[in-house]
């Protein structure tokens, strides 16, 4: 009985000794010498410490300190020309990847939204170079974006609706990397499953056809390279977009072929065997749009 006491005792003592570290690494990242260390540490146990973002949200001078670390990213990219050393961007990743913690958490996003603090984020996807440290920063910031979209919040769907979010997006899709592809296309997907979203990319024909060409281009680009993880929530977009009628009319007219014939669906996709299913759906409302053209134009 006593031993098993002692080692109860022994665990919370641990327990007490791990806490007092975690919050002195928060207290760190007010210390530009300490924060690197801090920044590591935190991002190294963020899996089973509850409520890091709200703590690092609330602390004292935590979130200046890796406000710090994004105004510095600048200045080196700036003075090389978009370019950037692998330990800077170690550095200014592990600072992202602390307001990742923060923007996932319910409590923290909307204050993180407000803070503004995501203008300083947006912007480092326009970096033109296509190194691995840049690379590694285009990454981490989508995990912030991604993050906060899985909260399923109409504040987050609106607030990223009056930012350069989704033109970004479209950019990526064609020209970025395989893994920036999926995650914009994911990002695009999530904007238009919200219903204001969806109203947004639809308002404007111009907005809606610039949307409706890319994915066609990507469609064609996975037709040479396939890529499962890019056509489904190609698919799915495409889906969400045959819910409002001037879109779903537009891709009667605009829908790839190779959706249509079922060119994706001849052999089965590994990570996406639901293409012929979700492809038929797809299909059978755009059929849906042109049955109910026609009936219109004979009435």
């Amino acid at each position: 009985m006593q031993s098993k006491m002692a080692e109860i005792k022994l665990s919370a003592d641990e327990l007490c000794v791990e806490a007092e570290r975690i919050f002195q690494w928060i207290s760190d990242l007010c210390n530009k010498d300490t924060r690197p260390v801090a920044m590591r540490e935190l991002c190294d146990r963020q899996d089973y410490i509850e409520g890091l973002g709200p703590l690092m949200w609330h602390a004292f001078g935590a979130v200046s300190g890796l406000m710090q670390e994004l105004i510095a990213v600048y200045v080196y990219s700036t003075a090389l020309e978009n370019e950037i050393s692998t330990l800077q961007a170690q550095r200014v990743c592990s600072a992202i990847g602390l307001v990742q913690i923060i923007g996932s958490h319910p409590d923290t996003a909307p204050q993180l939204l407000h803070s503004q603090f995501m203008a300083y984020l947006l912007p480092l996807l326009r970096m033109t170079r296509q190194t691995r440290a840049v690379e590694h920063v285009r990454l981490s910031v989508m995990g912030v974006i991604c993050g906060m979209l899985e909260l399923d919040s109409l504040e987050v769907v609106q607030f990223f609706l009056g930012t350069e979010l989704i033109p970004l997006m479209l950019r990526q899709l064609e020209l970025g990397s395989r893994m920036m592809k999926i995650k914009s296309a994911l990002v695009l997907h999530r904007i238009v499953e919200n219903d204001v979203g969806l109203e947004f990319v639809c308002r404007h024909q111009a907005r809606l056809l610039h949307l409706i060409s890319t994915l066609a281009h990507v469609v064609h680009q996975l037709t040479l390279e396939p890529e499962p993880g890019i056509l489904k929530h190609v698919v799915h977009t495409y889906v969400r977009l045959t819910d409002n009628r001037m879109a779903n009319e537009l891709l009667v007219e605009h829908l790839p072929e190779q959706l249509r014939n079922g060119y994706f669906c001849e052999e089965s996709l590994l990570g996406y065997e639901q293409a012929p299913f979700e492809l038929g759906v797809l299909n059978r409302k755009v059929h849906l749009a042109l049955s109910t053209n026609i009936e219109q134009e004979a009435d």
